[in-house]
């Protein structure tokens, strides 16, 4: 009997993690995407210059390649964008977009990963297309890693208080980092928040 509890437990454990190692943002996704989705991912070299038309491909990217974009007199702001966050500080896309450009900013938006073609694909076209961070040149397919390498290079690496580790929008002077923030107000969420259910007596 007690083997049987182990092996249930030890199966467990094992079908937890299978589910956990393959959940949307623990890994970039690549290695699952179909041969199809992948011919439309370009991964671009430190310094290569980034192409300012999508032409139905997503370029994936270095902080220092994105940094050398910046224009020397905006502000930009950089949304590190995640296509299943259901957060609070995850909105759409359109809405941070028109948010940046109410206050004059310059928009740029960077996805996480890639566990989710279909919902990236799904995006309406932004003014600047949308970019990808490029995980081998951090050699790590595991997300967490490789964004938070990402970030630091982004900041410049500029500590940030422990609040703001996770932070998603990064806001640049031409090249020069400013601030980060957890979330924007009045932008829209990317996912309605549940509605709870309505007990009917």
């Amino acid at each position: 009997m007690k083997r049987l509890v182990l092996a249930l437990l030890s199966g467990a454990f094992l079908l937890t993690g299978c589910v956990i190692t393959h959940a949307p943002g623990f890994h970039s996704g690549y290695a699952r995407l179909p041969d199809l989705e992948r011919a439309k991912i370009r991964f671009l070299p430190v310094n290569e210059p980034i192409s300012t038309v999508a032409n139905g491909l997503l370029y994936a990217v270095t902080a220092q390649s994105l940094l050398q974009t910046l224009p020397a007199n905006d502000t930009t702001l950089v949304y590190l964008w995640a296509p299943y966050c259901h957060g609070r500080g995850c909105a759409s896309l359109q809405s941070v977009e028109e948010r940046c450009r109410r206050q004059g900013y310059r928009f740029q938006a960077v996805v996480e990963y890639y566990a989710d073609m279909e919902q990236i694909n799904l995006q309406p076209p932004l003014e600047h297309p949308l970019l990808a961070i490029n995980h081998p040149y951090y050699r790590s397919d595991y997300a967490p890693t490789y964004v938070r390498l990402f970030q630091a290079a982004l900041r410049q690496d500029r500590p940030l208080p422990d609040s703001l580790q996770n932070a998603r929008y990064y806001v640049f002077h031409g090249h020069t980092f400013v601030r980060a923030c957890n979330a924007l107000p009045g932008v829209s969420p990317q996912f309605l928040p549940a509605q709870p259910l309505r007990s009917f007596h």
